[in-house]
């Protein structure tokens, strides 16, 4: 099963991506607007023939602002300041306050407060002092404030969006990461399933195959007996991996296949028979399991797991074996699982062989903050003890 993701953040659309691709044409568009509306505005209150110095820094100021804002945005502030200042004694269009806010949202906003609050000295001064008229200082400050104002909210808004779609992007990678983490722990939880099974089963049938062809001229009952034994084991095994291979098929979202058969993961109280099928393979089994008490499921299964690899790895590795002891014990918060033979070494050891069993017992004995302890013993034959936590959260 995968871990659901949450959608994407939604993105700008077309026309605003349109504008992130083309601030050249913004600008020109943002010009043309501006001086056509500011000078209909200055031509309908005769402002040309009454102030044509402040009508004409009206209209150079919106030119010169929309070819600097994005290049020196500070500077463009200064001049939209300056031609505020010239232009008091005219009636100052409401055109200003989209220069105004377009230049504040490039400059910082201690910066744009502190321009701003000088500006409004300045037209004070001028236009109540000098001019002897507050009223258009008034106006001219209100306006100047309000596009300030307007550019700050947008700057912020801005800013605040750009911060969502951040974390909304992060989050959704962090939840991939998450989904992706658990498709390999799923997968590498069914590798193990697979080497398990497959392993077990095949030692087992060859040690039952061999057993049968030796005595096949001496006891042909015993030997059709261990046959028929083969494939048995081989018909669990092939069932077993086809439940595996059936949750790997369907791993991705769809469930498990509800043709396939569904039986409970093996336990502590399966032991007894993987020992008897070892037992008929050949393999001197004893098991004492009496002190392990209950346990939950899972810990259970990878308790039964655990043995399965040290008797396979038993059965393939050692010869000459009289007697294998497998030990399921509690001790307290912990179970202690202890699986020793006698045999001598058939060729390389588990530690030296593919090492997938080991890896896989450590990896068992980690999801239970347990360890693995392995290795040969005196005078001949092996030992390995894992210990797991049976109590608390694993």
């Amino acid at each position: 099963m995968t871990t659901p993701v949450s959608p994407a953040p939604p993105r700008p659309g077309g026309i605003e991506r349109w504008v992130a691709a083309h601030p050249v044409a913004v600008d020109v568009l943002l010009v043309l607007v501006y001086l056509v509306v500011t000078a209909g505005q200055l031509l309908s209150f005769s402002a040309f023939d009454r102030e044509p110095l402040g009508s004409t820094a009206l209209l150079v100021a919106g030119v010169v602002v929309g070819a600097l804002r994005r290049r020196v945005p500070l500077l463009a502030f200064l001049v939209a300041a300056v031609a505020a200042v010239l232009a008091i004694g005219v009636l100052l269009p409401p055109a200003v306050l989209l220069v105004v806010a377009t230049v504040v949202t490039r400059v910082g906003v201690r910066t744009a407060w502190v321009l701003s609050g000088a500006t409004v000295v300045v037209l004070a001064v001028v236009g109540g002092v000098v001019l002897r008229d507050p009223t258009r200082a008034v106006f001219a400050a209100v306006v100047l404030l309000v596009g300030m104002v307007l550019g700050l909210w947008i700057r912020t808004r801005r800013a605040y969006v750009q911060a969502l779609v951040e974390l909304a992007d992060r989050v959704r990678a962090e939840q991939e990461q998450r989904a992706a983490a658990a498709v390999e722990d799923e997968r590498a939880r069914i590798a193990r399933e697979m080497h398990d099974v497959v392993a077990h089963g095949l030692s087992v049938m060859v040690r039952l195959a061999d057993g049968a062809d030796a005595i096949a001229a001496q006891d042909p009952e015993r030997s059709r007996d261990a046959v028929r034994r083969i494939g048995s084991v081989g018909r669990d095994s092939l069932a077993d991996m086809r439940r595996v291979l059936g949750v790997l098929r369907n791993g991705e979202g769809h469930g498990v296949d509800p043709g396939l058969p569904m039986q409970p993961q093996p336990g502590v109280a399966d032991l007894g028979q993987l020992v008897a099928d070892q037992r008929a393979a050949g393999l001197p089994v004893v098991l004492r399991s009496e002190d392990a008490g209950a346990l939950p499921e899972s810990l259970a299964t990878s308790v039964y797991r655990i043995v399965q690899e040290c008797l396979t790895n038993a059965s393939r590795y050692a010869v000459d074996v009289t007697s294998v002891d497998v030990d399921v014990r509690r001790e307290g918060p912990r179970v202690v699982v202890v699986v020793q033979d006698d045999g001598r070494a058939r060729g390389p050891m588990p530690s030296q062989g593919t090492g997938r069993g080991l890896t896989g017992l450590r990896e068992r004995a980690a999801l239970y903050d347990g360890d693995v302890e392995a290795g040969p013993v005196t005078p001949h034959g092996w030992r390995v003890s894992v210990t797991l936590r049976a109590e608390g959260d694993a």
